[in-house]
């Protein structure tokens, strides 16, 4: 079984705007050769890395991923199961009828006591082989098919149903370090919807494609964080909605477990972005609000002002400017339409059917 859990970004996504406009800026009347001026240069002093970085956890779930144990557990049934399946189709018998017999003992050392028919384990029987694992449940043609539970050998328990000896159907996985899966199964595989719980509390419900978290999903951390969204090869991809504990909200598109695509960045405070992000940093046209109404419209390079941008007082005034790196390097005389075509037909993203989902 795929035991991997996402890592919870580490800290609040310091904003790329000076927090010192925030309580500045009281004047209705509009002067942007000094006051704006000053209150601009302000801004880069104070300037901090803003974008959540999940880049960090992904490589360390990745390792997770790798070190699991149950990972490698794959078929591991079948596997220990052909020896004795070859031993068995070997033996003679000329009963035709299910019966129960004695304790058969196969050259491996590991034995079976359960129903027979003919020359094959078939009905409710208990194997156990010589390192301690062991199965007890339904047989049919010499493999475990229907319900049943095995053992592994490190302390992990799968219990449910199965066919020719691998997991498929409904069951529960109980790792020997208290994390649980229940859910579907398809060859040995998480498959379809499933619930998964980690050692911390931290779980997933969603829906799982071979072994891999993948569709529509709910994710929800141990501090009270949570995401609801669509996922990818383990991965947050597509259209998604993260909660943080603080009150944080981002509600857009995701690649790979970073924000790419539009979105609008929520803080507890008022201030919202939505705009355009590539690898969580704000990348391409957005626009950016301060709680007291102002306003900055224009385009970003890795998370800073940069190109043409208009800032807009709180009064409605406003005046076009250029950028770079997040400081303005003059204003401009001449005014122009800055907004990508077709941006006004751009709609902020909405919950629509993970509404419907829950949260």
């Amino acid at each position: 079984m795929n035991h991997y859990s996402p890592n919870q970004p580490d800290n609040e996504e310091e904003d790329d705007i000076d927090n010192s406009l925030k309580d500045e800026q009281k004047e209705s009347k509009l002067d942007f050769k000094d006051h704006v001026d000053h209150e601009v240069q302000n801004q880069q002093q104070t300037v901090k890395k803003t974008e959540i970085n999940l880049t960090s956890c992904i490589l360390h779930n990745q390792k997770l991923e790798s070190n699991s144990d149950s990972s490698r557990r794959k078929n591991e049934m079948a596997f220990r199961n052909h020896e004795d399946l070859l031993e068995t189709l070997g033996s003679r018998s000329n009963c035709n009828q299910r019966e129960r017999r004695r304790k058969h003992i196969f050259k491996s050392g590991a034995y079976y006591e359960g129903e027979w028919i003919g020359q094959q384990r078939d009905g409710y029987g208990v194997q156990v082989w010589v390192d301690g694992a062991k199965y007890e449940g339904d047989w049919k043609n010499n493999k475990a098919e229907g319900m049943g539970k095995f053992w592994h050998l490190g302390g992990d328990q799968y219990e449910g149903q199965w066919k020719e000896d691998k997991a498929c159907g409904k069951g529960k996985y109980l790792h020997a370090n208290g994390a649980k899966f229940e859910g579907e199964w398809l060859n040995d595989q998480p498959h379809g919807y499933g619930i998964e719980i980690w050692v911390d509390k931290s779980r997933y419900e969603g829906n799982y494609s071979h072994g891999k978290k993948d569709g529509f999903g709910k994710y929800y951390w141990n501090d009270g964080s949570y995401y609801i969204g669509n996922w990818t090869n383990n991965l947050m991809e597509g259209f998604g909605v993260h909660y943080w504990a603080d009150g944080r909200k981002y509600e857009g598109w995701w690649r790979k477990s970073q924000m790419n695509g539009r979105g609008t960045y929520v803080w507890p405070d008022g201030r919202q972005y939505s705009g355009e992000y590539t690898n969580d940093k704000k990348q391409g046209y957005g626009v950016y609000i301060w709680p007291d109404g102002r306003k900055y419209e224009g385009y970003w390079v890795n998370g800073k002002q940069a190109g043409k941008g208009r800032y807009v007082l709180s009064n409605g005034k406003s005046q076009l400017g250029l950028w770079e790196g997040g400081r303005r390097l003059k204003w401009l005389e001449q005014d122009e339409d800055i907004k990508p075509q077709g941006w006004d037909d751009y709609a902020d993203p909405k919950l629509n059917e993970f509404s419907l989902a829950g949260s």
